[in-house]
C-alpha cells in the first residue's frame, strides 16, 4: 500500500479531531510541537523518510512505537538494509521504543526477532488470521464448458457456491483466463487482477480492455490521468490509452505520479485495474 494511500486513510480514520496529526512527511515542526505537548504525531513514511527525519533532528530524534509493515522486506539485497538500519537508529535513540513487526502469510515470525538487543522482550505471533478483509472466492471451470466458471466461497475449510461466470470466448492460456474471469466478474463494478511482474500486468490489463464496449465517452479525470502519462513518460506509453477506456495497471516501481493516480482513482473511476 503506498504510503499516500496510508495516510488518507488513518485521516479518514480518526475524522476531525485536533488532538492527533497524521503526516507522510518528515518535517521538524510537527515533531516538535508534539514533543512540547501539542499534537500527537503519526507519522508515515519509508525508511529512506525515516533517515531524513533523524537527520533533520539529529539527538532529538526519538519515537515511541514503531509499526513495520512487510517486514520480510528487511532481506532485500538493497532497500532492506536501509530499513533494517532504520529500525535500529530508532531503537538506539529510545530504550523503551516498542516495534511492531507484520508481515503477511510468514510462517517463522520469530526469525525478524533474532536481532533484537539483550535483554528486550520479544512475542512472535503466528497467525493465519487475514490481515485484510477479505472473502476468497475460487473460480473453477464447469466440467466440458470452457465458458462456463462456477464460483464458490471458501470459508474456514467449507464452501459454498455462489453464482456462475459466463465467458465471452474460451480463453487459452493464464493470462487470458485472467482476464476473461476479472472482465465477466467485473461487469457490475471494478476488478482488480493481481500478476507476476509489471509485463504481465500490462498484457493482462490490455486484454482486459480488448473485452470491454467501447466508451461513449472519457472521464474527464481519466483523460488528465492519459495526458500527464504521455506527457510525464512517453507519447507511445502503453497506460495511456487503457487509462481512456477505464482500465489500469500499476506496480512499484512505475513512475509515482502514475503510481499514484491509479491507486487514487481506484476506485470507482476504473472499470477494471491489473
Amino acid at each position: 500500500m503506498l504510503v499516500s494511500e496510508i495516510e488518507t486513510t488513518l485521516q479518514g480514520l480518526l475524522g476531525k479531531t485536533k488532538r492527533i496529526e497524521v503526516s507522510s512527511l518528515p518535517l521538524r515542526d510537527k515533531y516538535e510541537a508534539a514533543r512540547a505537548g501539542g499534537a500527537q504525531v503519526i507519522l508515515v513514511s519509508t525508511q529512506e523518510r525515516l533517515h531524513l527525519l533523524a537527520n533533520v533532528l539529529g539527538d532529538a530524534f526519538s519515537i515511541d512505537l514503531l509499526i513495520v509493515d512487510e517486514a520480510h522486506k528487511i532481506e532485500d539485497s538493497q532497500r532492506g538494509v536501509i530499513l533494517q538500519d532504520a529500525v535500529e537508529r530508532a531503537s538506539r535513540a529510545n530504550s523503551k521504543l516498542k516495534v511492531v513487526f507484520i508481515s503477511p502469510a510468514t510462517q517463522n515470525p520469530e526469525a525478524l526477532l533474532t536481532d533484537a538487543p539483550d535483554g528486550v522482550q520479544t512475542v512472535a505471533v503466528d497467525s493465519d488470521a487475514p490481515t485484510v478483509l477479505q472473502n476468497l472466492i475460487v473460480a473453477n471451470q464447469t466440467p466440458r464448458k470452457p465458458k462456463l466458471w462456477n464460483l464458490t466461497v471458501r470459508q474456514q475449510g467449507s464452501t459454498l457456491p455462489v453464482g456462475t461466470l459466463q465467458l465471452a470466448s474460451t480463453p487459452a492460456g493464464l493470462r487470458k483466463r485472467l482476464a476473461f474471469i476479472a472482465a465477466a466478474a467485473g461487469q457490475r463494478g471494478g476488478t482488480l487482477v493481481y500478476t507476476n511482474g509489471a509485463g504481465e500486468s500490462e498484457d493482462v490489463a490490455d486484454l482486459v480492455s480488448q473485452l470491454l464496449p467501447q466508451p461513449g465517452s472519457i472521464d474527464p479525470e481519466l483523460a488528465q490521468l492519459a495526458d500527464l502519462a504521455r506527457k510525464g513518460v512517453r507519447p507511445n506509453f502503453r497506460l495511456a490509452p487503457l487509462v481512456e477506456r477505464g482500465v489500469a495497471f500499476h506496480f512499484g516501481n512505475m513512475p509515482s505520479t502514475r503510481h499514484r493516480g491509479a491507486s487514487r482513482d481506484w476506485p470507482p473511476k476504473w472499470t477494471r485495474a491489473a
